[in-house]
C-alpha cells in the first residue's frame, strides 16, 4: 500500500468512525459531540486564517500576496505549540505535515512569479520536513523542465509518481512546464 493510499484510508476511516459515533449515540449526546467537533473546526479555521486568505489570493492569481500570507502562516506554525493539531485544516493524502504543505504552496506561488531559485529552496525545505512529499518532487521536476533540464525533470517526476502522485497529473504538469520552458528559451534542451 502506497503512502497516499494509506493516508486516504486513515482520513476516510476517521470520518467514518465520527459518522458512526454520531449516528449511534442518543440524539442529545450526538448533538453535543457534533457541536464539539464544529467548535474545534471553527477554532482551527481561526488559527489558519492566514492560510485561507493565502488560498483566496492563489485563486485570484495574486501570487505575491499569496506567498506573503503563506509565509506568515508558516512562521505561525513554526512558533506555535499547537501545530500538530492544525493537520485537520489540510487533510492531504500526500503528507500530514502542515509545514511541508505550506512550503510547497509558497513555492508554487513563487514559480508563478518566475522566481525559480527561491521556489526551489522552499521545495527543498518542504522535503526536509517530509522526504516522501510527492508534490514537492513534481514542482522540482517542473522547475527543471522550465529550465530545460530534461534529465532532472524526468528524475523528479519519476520519484513523485513512485511516491503515489498520479502519473497522468505528473505528465500534465511536465507538459505545461516543458511548453513554458520552450516558450521562454530558444537554446538547446539539456538532455544529459
Amino acid at each position: 500500500m502506497k503512502r497516499t493510499q494509506r493516508n486516504l484510508f486513515i482520513i476516510m476511516s476517521v470520518m467514518m468512525v465520527v459518522y458512526l459515533l454520531i449516528v449511534r449515540l442518543p440524539p442529545s449526546i450526538a448533538l453535543g459531540v457534533a457541536a464539539a467537533i464544529l467548535s474545534a473546526g471553527v477554532l482551527l479555521a481561526a488559527v489558519a486564517y492566514d492560510y485561507f486568505v493565502a488560498r483566496h489570493h492563489t485563486r485570484r492569481r495574486r501570487w505575491r500576496k499569496a506567498a506573503e500570507r503563506y509565509e506568515v502562516f508558516e512562521k505561525k506554525l513554526l512558533a506555535g505549540s499547537w501545530r500538530r493539531t492544525t493537520v485537520l485544516v489540510y487533510l492531504s493524502i500526500y503528507t500530514f505535515d502542515a509545514i511541508a504543505i505550506v512550503r510547497n504552496e509558497i513555492a508554487q506561488s513563487l514559480m508563478n512569479l518566475d522566481e525559480f531559485e527561491v521556489a526551489e529552496r522552499w521545495l527543498k525545505g518542504a522535503l526536509e520536513r517530509d522526504l516522501q512529499f510527492a508534490p514537492a518532487y513534481v514542482n522540482l521536476g517542473a522547475i527543471a523542465a522550465i529550465r530545460r533540464d530534461a534529465t532532472t525533470a524526468r528524475k523528479q517526476i519519476s520519484r513523485a509518481v513512485h511516491l503515489g502522485y498520479s502519473p497522468e497529473g505528473a505528465q500534465q504538469v511536465l507538459r505545461r512546464a516543458l511548453a513554458r520552458g520552450n516558450a521562454a528559451g530558444s537554446g538547446p534542451v539539456d538532455q544529459r
